[in-house]
């Protein structure tokens, strides 16, 4: 099923492994096979990841742009579970971690990331916007976020196509 993207004036998408740019006025695009998709507001920087919920939505981030290296990022994954399951949130945020776990396992990153901005949210809200959890050093095994503007993995640049998922 085709994908119909309405990009804002000026808007930064990432469609397969390209990085586009909008113009000045709004534009419509069809996206017509199954390639990694994030609006610029999606996309967080490692150094944007302040917090380990954050650092765990860069993670995804970077399985959800070069599948084919994914289980380069399974340990900073795991590691980054622990340190969130260690945290005191409530059953609610719990549900959060193990929906995002269901859905990285099946491979539909796309929707995890969606998932993972929730529990972004429930951390600021629980923390304190965060003053709890904020760590400044990478997790061991991640990669730093290239890519220009964008921030992304270098790797997801130059990844291939995105194997099916639902949206």
């Amino acid at each position: 099923m085709p994908l119909k993207v309405t990009l804002r004036p000026n808007e930064k998408i990432l469609i397969g492994t390209a990085v586009v740019a909008n113009g000045p006025t709004k534009a419509e695009l069809v996206i017509l096979n199954r390639v990694p998709v994030l609006r610029q507001k999606d996309i967080l920087t490692e150094e944007q990841a302040d917090t380990v919920t954050k650092k765990l939505y860069h993670v995804i981030l970077n399985m959800y742009i070069s599948p084919q290296n994914e289980k380069a990022f399974h340990r900073s994954y795991f590691s980054l579970v622990r340190k969130i399951i260690e945290l005191p949130f409530d059953g609610a945020a719990l549900d959060l971690i193990h929906e995002i776990s269901q859905c990285v396992i099946a491979g539909d990153h796309y929707r995890a990331l969606k998932v993972c901005r929730n529990l972004i949210e429930s951390e600021e809200e629980i923390l304190g916007h965060g003053q709890g959890s904020r760590e400044p050093s990478a997790p061991a095994g991640s990669e730093p976020a290239r890519g220009g503007s964008l921030g992304l993995h270098e790797g997801g640049v130059d990844a291939g196509r995105r194997p099916p998922a639902s949206r």
